[in-house]
Formats: C-alpha cells, sequence, structure tokens
C-alpha cells in the first residue's frame, strides 16, 4: 500500500462513526461494536503509520492526530478506533486509544528542536552577557564538569552549551514520563544532575503572574538546604524522581558477538554533507579540502565534496575501505573493553543507541563516532551502524543520559584544556 506524500502526513480527520456508552461518571468507554486493530507499523518521525484491518482488507491509516489519548502507536499494540476518513478521503482511524500495550510501553516521540520547557516556564538560559543567572548558579551546585561545547572547527565556545541543552531536553523527557511535578503555587523536577555531596538537585519554579507561560524559574536546589531547599521539602513529599533512559537490556548492553551491518553510502555522503567529518580526514582521503572555500559556504562546499567523491570510484573505495577498517578496530576494541561503549539518547526519534570510537586518520587517535542502533530480527539481536558523529556532537547526546565514564569520550580530550 504506497504511504501518504509528505503533503498528507497532517490529514484532516473526518468522524464517521462513533459508538460510545457514557457512564455515570460521565467518560466515553468503548463498547463492543467499536472497532479495535493492531498497530502494523508506526514512524513517530513522520506521525503516521497503520493498522491491520480486522476485516481483511487495506491496511487503515492512523495519524497522530487522530489518536486522543496521548500515547504513541508502536508495532504490536492494539487501538480501539472509530472509522474515519482524511481529506483524501482514504479511510482512517480516528478517536483512537490503546487497547492492549506493545511488548514495551509506548513512550512519546520528542521533537529535537523541543521549545517545550520554554514554553512551560520562563527559565533564563540564555543571555547576552557572559552567562545567565539559571545557568550560571546550575553550574555553580552542581558537581564539576566541563560543559563547553562547539559542534565543529569554525564555532566558537559556548561555555555552557551542553549544560543547557542538556535541562532542555532533560525536562522534556520528564514531562513525557510524568516526572514534572506541579502544585498551587510551585513546581518541580529533578535535575539528573548532583552536587559536591552526590545529592540531587531540582529545579523549584513558581505561579507566573503572566498569562503564559504558566510558571517561572526560581532556583536549583538541594532539598533541606538553604532557604530554597527547605521550601521544596516543605512543598513537595515525595520528590520527583530524575529521567530514566533505558527501557530493556538491549539499550545498556552491547553484544560484540551479534551480527553487524552499516550503511556505508549513507555514513559517508551523509556525514560528510553534514561537516561530521575531521577537515583532514578528507583532505587525504576526498581529494582534498579548502578552509578558505569551506568558510566562504560551508554547506555548499561540503555538498561538491560529497558528489565529487561519489563520481570517483577509486577514490570512493579507498575512503570506504578505510572507513570500514575504522569500524571493524572499533568493534574489536568494544570486544576487549565494554567500557568503550558509551550509550547515548537521541531525542529527535525518541530512541537509545550505542556510540563507538572511530579513528578515521590515524588508528591511535579517536576522532569521530559511530551511532549503531539495535534491532531485534525474529527475536535474534544485531547491530546497524547508521551514521557519524563528531565527538564534540557525540558527547552531548551522551550527556543526556550520564556523564560518559569513557577513554575516548572526555570533553578535555575532545575540546583541549
Amino acid at each position: 500500500m504506497p504511504l501518504p506524500t509528505s503533503a498528507s502526513t497532517s490529514p484532516e480527520l473526518k468522524h464517521k462513526l462513533a459508538e460510545t456508552t457514557e457512564s455515570s461518571a460521565g467518560s466515553s468507554e468503548p463498547v463492543e461494536s467499536r472497532l479495535s486493530a493492531e498497530v502494523k507499523f508506526f514512524l513517530a518521525d513522520k506521525n503516521y503509520g497503520f493498522l491491520l484491518n480486522p476485516a481483511g482488507g487495506k491496511d487503515i491509516l492512523i495519524h497522530r492526530n487522530g489518536v486522543i489519548d496521548g500515547t504513541v502507536p508502536q508495532k504490536g499494540a492494539v487501538y480501539w478506533f472509530d472509522l474515519g476518513e482524511d481529506r483524501q478521503q482514504r479511510p482512517c482511524a480516528v478517536n483512537a486509544s490503546l487497547k492492549v500495550g506493545a511488548t514495551d510501553a509506548p513512550i512519546p516521540a520528542l521533537d529535537h528542536d523541543t521549545k517545550e520547557l520554554f514554553d512551560w516556564a520562563f527559565i533564563p538560559l540564555f543571555s547576552r552577557d557572559t552567562t545567565s543567572k539559571a545557568i550560571s548558579d546550575l553550574a555553580s551546585l552542581a558537581l564539576t564538569e566541563d560543559w563547553r561545547y562547539r559542534e565543529s572547527p569554525a564555532e566558537e565556545f559556548d561555555d555552557f552549551g551542553i549544560l543547557r541543552n542538556y535541562i532542555k531536553f532533560t525536562f522534556t523527557r520528564l514531562r513525557h514520563e510524568g516526572k514534572v511535578i506541579t502544585g498551587d503555587r510551585f513546581a518541580t523536577f529533578n535535575t539528573g544532575l548532583v552536587d559536591r555531596f552526590y545529592e540531587p538537585i531540582y529545579a523549584l519554579f513558581e505561579k507566573n503572574g503572566r498569562a503564559t507561560p504558566p510558571w517561572k524559574w526560581r532556583s536549583f536546589c538541594v532539598s533541606g538546604q538553604g532557604e530554597e531547599g527547605k521550601l521544596l521539602a516543605r512543598t513537595f513529599e515525595p520528590l520527583p524522581k530524575a529521567a530514566s533512559y533505558f527501557a530493556n537490556i538491549d539499550d545498556l548492553y552491547f553484544d560484540a558477538e551479534a551480527p553487524f551491518d552499516e550503511d556505508l553510502d549513507h555514513i559517508v555522503l551523509d556525514g560528510i554533507r553534514r561537516d561530521r567529518y575531521p577537515h583532514d580526514f578528507l583532505d587525504t582521503y576526498a581529494g582534498g579540502f579548502s578552509l578558505q572555500e569551506y568558510l566562504a559556504n560551508r554547506e555548499s562546499y561540503l555538498a561538491g565534496i560529497a558528489d565529487r567523491l561519489n563520481q570517483n570510484d577509486a577514490m570512493y573505495r579507498r575512503l570506504r575501505n578505510r572507513l570500514k577498517d575504522a569500524i571493524l578496530l572499533a568493534r574489536k576494541r568494544v570486544s576487549w573493553n565494554y567500557r568503550a561503549v558509551v550509550p547515548q539518547y537521541y531525542p529527535k526519534h525518541n530512541l537509545m543507541s550505542f556510540l563507538l570510537p572511530i579513528s578515521l586518520s590515524d588508528d591511535t587517535k579517536v576522532d569521530a563516532a559511530l551511532v549503531v542502533q539495535s534491532i531485534r530480527v525474529d527475536g535474534k539481536l544485531r547491530y546497524q551502524g547508521y551514521t557519524i558523529y563528531p565527538l564534540a556532537y557525540a558527547y552531548r547526546n551522551a550527556r543526556l543520559v550520564a556523564k560518559p565514564i569513557s577513554d575516548w569520550l572526555d570533553p578535555e580530550r575532545i575540546l583541549g584544556t
């Protein structure tokens, strides 16, 4: 069955018929005559998927807009639904709600560019000055870390870029897990960070006098310590828990003996276009590199390198072989030392994956990270290498889960002292 085009992935869903019965409390509950079907697949980043037709006909489109209970359909889950149609008059599910969950509970997909924290509360994470009040307070309170961030060699350091990223996405994850606690006057969440005595740090908010956003940042504090910490302890019991990321053992444990695949064409060409390779590596293996042309028009220049490489079979083969050798060396390193694998969280697709150390220019120096996703095929574990990250980008995503304990993914090694 053809998938919806990009123009039809946000349909206006029309309801045909919904049979519900009102309970004494006034809530609507599904009755036996209401349809239910299993999710065949659902693309969370595209917001649509298909249900297996219970009548045996064509699969039924299910869109995020047609789900009313806030869950995100996952393969194998069963949903109640009413039959409707989209604006192209194709059958689709409307008023859908979860009947039976999949093996893993549905988790809402996260927007990579989420502004959810800022829509919920006023919090001064950014400032025209050297730093902001909220960030400077949190950095001073938390166990000392290097929070600097520079995504590419052409960019200046942001001394607290990783910390801003961390708070923004941690809030989004917590909210979807139901761990942001609100009261009549105050609200709080667990930042997942600790102070120098390893006591958890909480973000404390108070009602905003303005209509939007509903809350405003008050402080970062440790429960029971200082006036703010005492206020937190008096107001919230129990205190909220930190975000959790590991849904099953496959998210945490990397099996070096499992089958391994990699999409080399995507890893090479897409990685070059997205500026994810060391420039000295491109200079050696991709026909040269001009810093002047790169700074003049980065996007166009990198696309030109990728196109040039794709049209030169001998040069492309040489680079692919070097990358394959680097991936093989990384797998051997992981087999020897399990700590060489670093788990990371990818907010855009709400997925856990792994980072493997890649040595491109010199076997003794790690200069990139390979993103590897675990999958199950007929119950058997295997891995797929998807893309390559520069080390700074890899560290930013890995830090959402925990501070990496690694001999290769370390800010001091990546950015210099």
